[in-house]
């Protein structure tokens, strides 16, 4: 990887250095060094503040360490180094540093850019639990949800090819008020279709009669019901379970069918009902449990120094002190009829979490969640963990922008888009690719036409389509071709064999064809500095995913690609690929090869297709 080969030359350069005593009072270094593009390519092609962190313990100025790390680095290996500024240590990568970087791409193929758990052994062993989407199997996924799930899905990708283990979970809230709604729903919608009552007798405040009638089909629910569809069985606190059951099964399903449709899979499938009300110990529930135990947990009571139990009663229902852990009020537990809140199942969860073996948790939740926060996270610590060790990652909300009109997503208004609506309208890489496209705290606006367009102007076409092309002119490498003088046929340029050999064998070793790719002779300046620029895109994904994964943003992979794809293009366009020279079409070709594995690769980590043909 391009940044650990420049940071182990770093390295080497300056122990050297501290060796004979040229970094002032620094007796030895081995923290990170960052290694970072050059924002204005006139300065080079990297920079390294090294010298600015090093300062304070050297005691030296940043610019007299940067000229003294310099002087015992290996500037044959590198490129031209130049001193800016305060300290920055810019370097203009010299061709055999880009030829080598370039190469490792050929060598590595579908794993380049993805770092084994062996590669990063300089990280914390930690064990990743992503939960995301997590919506009550009561109705479909809407697009706020089809966010989520995106995004989730697209981080947990990210972390596994930045090396991390890392586990996907659906939290499925199958208990509690909405439940028991859902039954009612389903109930009555049954007892609607069996002519026991009219449409006009359907219970308010419950969900839409339409979506249960979209699922409940008389096919499938006669066979449940079996027994119970006289209109005095159908009334029964037996019948409305066994119908509340059945829909919150066949909603599950539809959420299952929908994710796998936009290729959203989770490791586990977390059941509310049956993993913390159902499990018991001693006769009580996880829930019951975790209010036990933060019975028997200490706070320091506000304004005091004295402890108190993190828990108390009051007006018959139990209270969390969620102020003593900076929250703005206390948080309910169990309300005075008995009944638990969400926050309680939370907190069970949560520790149920950690049971597991997990130690670093993200949620992916609905930015209608923020008020949660502070009150999860003091009962983490109240239960003895570190509350760092959950990360919150709040999605904020999406709309649709249909004819160049925004509509806003309300329940009350009717305009609820629904994932699968919008499959069915754009496909699932532009869905996918719109979704993860910005930074999770913005609120987006999902522009229907651009979605729909099969041109530059859709960022995903656009990406597609680079990956096509280079795939287009390997077919044409081994394609007869027509002699547009005589119109007659002549022989491919390269039997199959060949080109497999060429892409397989040869690109993996250094030889005369990279050469060729940097040389003048056979480039303008303009067409080298696209290919330079090209190349350092290229050789940025190891990095990349490695930054993008450590700040949990997947978009960063989508911009990526955007000016990756951009500058494949534009390379496309300056350079005539097949033809002229044989050695200066085989060093093209080695950069379209590399730029296919690349743009395959990055659109693999947001689970988006690169086709062969478009």
């Amino acid at each position: 990887m391009l940044s650990s080969k420049i940071r182990n030359l770093f390295q080497i350069a300056i122990d050297k250095a501290i060796s004979v005593s040229d970094l002032g009072e620094l007796k030895s270094f081995s923290g990170y060094i960052d290694v970072e593009r050059c924002k204005n390519p006139d300065h080079g092609d990297i920079a390294v503040n090294i010298a600015l962190k090093l300062s304070r313990e050297a005691k030296l100025a940043p610019v007299k360490i940067a000229q003294n790390i310099v002087k015992h680095l290996d500037v044959i290996a590198i490129g031209d180094i130049s001193i800016a500024g305060p300290g920055f240590i810019n370097i203009r990568l010299n061709w055999d540093f880009l030829e080598s970087a370039l190469v490792e791409i050929h060598q590595e193929k579908d794993n380049y850019g993805r770092l084994s758990k062996e590669a990063r052994a300089d990280m914390e062993p930690h064990r990743f639990l992503v939960e995301y989407v997590s919506a009550n199997p009561t109705g479909n996924l809407h697009l706020g949800h089809g966010r989520q799930a995106v995004l989730g899905n697209s981080l947990a990708r990210l972390l596994d090819w930045a090396g991390y283990d890392v586990s996907s979970e659906f939290y499925i809230n199958d208990a509690g008020v909405q439940i028991e709604k859902l039954s009612l729903s389903a109930q009555a919608a049954i007892q609607i279709q069996e002519g026991h009552i009219t449409k006009e007798n359907y219970p308010e405040d419950t969900y839409p009669l339409d979506s249960m009638l979209d699922v409940l089909k008389p096919e499938i629910y006669k066979s449940k019901l079996e027994g119970h569809l006289d209109a005095v069985s159908l009334a029964t606190d037996q019948a409305k379970e066994i119908a509340g059951k059945l829909a919150k099964s066949l909603f599950l399903d539809l959420q299952k069918k929908v994710l796998a449709d936009i290729e959203v899979h989770f490791d586990t499938w977390y059941s509310e009902n049956e993993n913390l009300h159902q499990v018991k110990i001693n006769d009580k529930n996880k829930i019951e449990l975790i209010c036990e135990t933060l019975k028997a947990a200490k706070v320091k009571q506000e304004d005091s120094e004295h402890e108190v139990s993190a828990v108390y009663e009051e007006d018959s229902a139990l209270w969390f002190r969620a102020k003593s852990f900076g929250d703005e009020r206390d948080r309910v537990l169990r309300k005075s009829q008995g009944v638990f809140t969400y926050l309680a199942g939370d907190i069970a969860y949560h520790k149920d979490k950690f049971d597991r073996g997990f130690d670093k948790l993200i949620n992916v939740w609905g930015s209608d969640h923020h008020g949660q926060e502070l009150g999860i996270r003091g009962a983490i610590q109240a239960i003895g963990y570190n509350p760092d060790q959950l990360e919150l990652i709040f999605i904020q909300l999406v709309s649709v922008k249909e004819d160049g009109v925004e509509k806003k997503m309300s329940k009350r208004k009717g305009t609820i888009v629904n994932v699968d609506d919008l499959l069915a309208e754009v496909g699932k890489d532009a869905l996918r690719f719109f979704l993860v496209d910005s930074q999770a705290n913005n609120r987006m606006v999902f522009d229907l036409a651009l979605a729909q367009k099969h041109d530059k102007d859709n960022p995903v076409y656009y990406i597609q389509y680079a990956h096509a092309r280079s795939a287009s002119i390997f077919r044409n490498l081994v394609s007869p071709r027509i002699n547009i003088v005589d119109n007659t046929e002549e022989a491919a340029i390269f039997e199959v064999d060949e080109l497999e050999r060429l892409l397989n064998e040869d690109f993996k070793t250094f030889s005369a064809n990279f050469k060729k790719l940097f040389s003048d002779e056979y480039h303008s300046e303009e067409q080298l500095k696209t290919i330079r620029s090209l190349v350092l895109e290229l050789i940025e994904l190891p990095k990349l995913v490695i930054d993008a994964a450590d700040i949990r943003a997947p978009y960063k992979i989508s911009v990526y690609l955007k000016n990756l794809a951009s500058l494949f293009h534009q390379f496309y366009n300056e350079n005539r690929i097949i033809g002229e020279n044989e050695e200066v079409m085989k060093a093209r070709l080695s950069l379209v090869a590399a730029s296919k594995i690349v743009i395959k690769n990055a659109l693999s980590i947001l689970a988006i297709s690169a086709p062969e043909k478009m």
